[in-house]
């Protein structure tokens, strides 16, 4: 059976789409086949993964319903699923779970680009295996990250990572506020993805870390392969 994994976040703009882009190619590279979902209707997936014509008719919900969405092939074993828009039929809420059940049939790894929508956010997380957390070392996404933390399934959760971390005497403070609310569980947490240059430059192009050899790419590279070493470590206890 495939894994879920969802990358989530109360708050928007921490880069969640980012990480669940690197973090689905990164494992689409294992010689695994991998699907990215959305609760949010912008696809900003396309935007990371996709040059061209990415427009479409039939997605997620047409899928879920009717079994005839649109599926996007991103690169080599991996895939995109997008979302037509934020209308959620009680039909569609509650034929979710199958859906998500067959694609773990289907898929090694399915990576969830999660948003705070309420009804389908919530099916996600019941039915995922992993929840990453992502986020930045400030004061909102600080307490949205400690939010995330006291609602959903601790068990559940793989890790948390700081996004365009800089090591200030801030950021510093707000990292070790977040080690303290996790001191006393089995949480990871991830080596914080440092704010470079080249990653701006990367995302422009469309290109993945996976597609670089620099040292800047080296380093992400490493980062990202933590945290797929610690799904790794999650199936073989599991």
């Amino acid at each position: 059976m495939g894994k879920i994994i969802t990358i989530k976040n109360n708050k928007g703009g921490v880069g969640k789409t980012f990480i669940a882009t690197q973090l689905a190619s990164g494992l689409s590279m294992l010689d695994k086949k991998v699907l990215i979902l959305t609760s949010d209707s912008q696809n900003n997936v396309f935007s990371y993964l996709l040059k061209g014509n990415h427009e479409f008719e039939k997605g997620l919900k047409t899928q879920v319903t009717k079994g005839n969405g649109e599926y996007f092939r991103l690169r080599e074993n991996l895939y995109f699923l997008p979302l037509e828009d934020s209308k959620f039929s009680p039909q569609f809420i509650k034929a979710l779970p199958a859906f998500l059940d067959k694609c773990k049939n289907e898929y090694d790894y399915i990576v969830v680009d999660s948003t705070p929508v309420l009804k389908i956010d919530n099916v996600f997380l019941d039915n995922t295996d992993y929840i990453l957390i992502p986020g930045y070392a400030d004061k909102v996404t600080t307490e949205s990250i400690i939010n995330v933390l006291e609602q959903v399934d601790t068990k559940k959760i793989l890790g948390i990572v700081l996004n365009r971390y800089r090591s200030s005497e801030i950021q510093n403070m707000f990292l070790q506020e977040v080690k303290s609310a996790t001191e006393d569980t089995n949480i990871s947490f991830i080596t914080p993805i440092p704010h470079l240059s080249f990653i701006e430059k990367m995302l422009y192009n469309q290109k993945t870390i996976w597609e670089f050899t620099n040292k800047d790419a080296n380093r992400v590279q490493d980062i990202f392969c933590e945290i797929i070493a610690r799904i790794k470590e999650e199936e073989s206890i599991n």
